[in-house]
């Protein structure tokens, strides 16, 4: 009994890697996105094929001119999610416009391919979404573009410190240029005038004073 059961395991796996070999490769997740606008009506045949020897299920997916990829997407997952086996896949939309197809275990058990399409202005991308792919881009030990580099803290007891350096060779407005100097306001002197001093009139000289009157000359008596 036990070698009959063994026969017959080998004899699935090599069903399976003969599978493999030959038909398309197997995914556990596969990814549908559909771009563009359609501009004419048409049809999308897809193909889903299981590892476990079950016939390819075909669908096909009706779609109208002028539909956009949105309104495409949920016609591809309502489409297959009524047709295909929920015990065998789950079919969901995913965070954008695209359809997730993939096995209710997370094993790479089915292929699932777009056979054909014959709407104008609209391309299906169909690849898988396997965990176990390697990065299309290698690790990196270092940034390619190396950070800037940091200026010291301002000392904190001279914040907002902004006065231009000594040597700055940046003349001042006005300055040997012809220029007035109109970066600071002129604000309306709002003081009184000022009060010119009084002055008197000047005094009138003193009288001149006359010369004493000379006395006349007496002449000798006669003898």
């Amino acid at each position: 009994m036990n070698l009959r059961a063994s026969s017959l395991v080998a004899a699935l796996c090599a069903a399976t890697i003969a599978f493999a070999a030959k038909g398309p490769p197997l995914a556990g997740v596969w990814n549908i996105a559909p771009s563009g606008r359609a501009e004419s009506s048409g049809e999308l045949h897809f193909r889903v094929t299981h590892n476990n020897g079950s016939d390819p299920v075909d669908i096909t997916v009706p779609v109208n001119m002028g539909a956009k990829e949105d309104s495409i997407a949920r016609s591809i997952r309502n489409t297959l999610g009524s047709q295909l086996r929920r015990d065998l896949y789950r079919v969901e939309l995913g965070e954008g416009v695209n359809v997730l197809v993939s096995d209710p275990r997370g094993q790479p058990n089915f292929s699932l391919e777009l056979i054909d399409s014959d709407i104008d202005n609209l391309r299906i991308a169909v690849q898988s979404v396997t965990p176990a792919a390697p990065p299309t881009v290698p690790p990196q030990s270092a940034p390619a573009v190396p950070p800037p580099a940091t200026l010291p803290p301002a000392s904190a007891d001279a914040p907002g410190d902004v006065a231009p350096p000594p040597d700055s060779s940046t003349p001042l407005p006005g300055t040997d240029m012809g220029v007035p100097d109109n970066s600071t306001p002129r604000v309306p002197d709002a003081s009184p005038p000022a009060t010119p001093p009084t002055t008197s009139p000047p005094e009138a000289p003193p009288p001149a004073t006359p010369p004493p009157a000379t006395p006349p000359s007496e002449l000798p008596p006669k003898p």
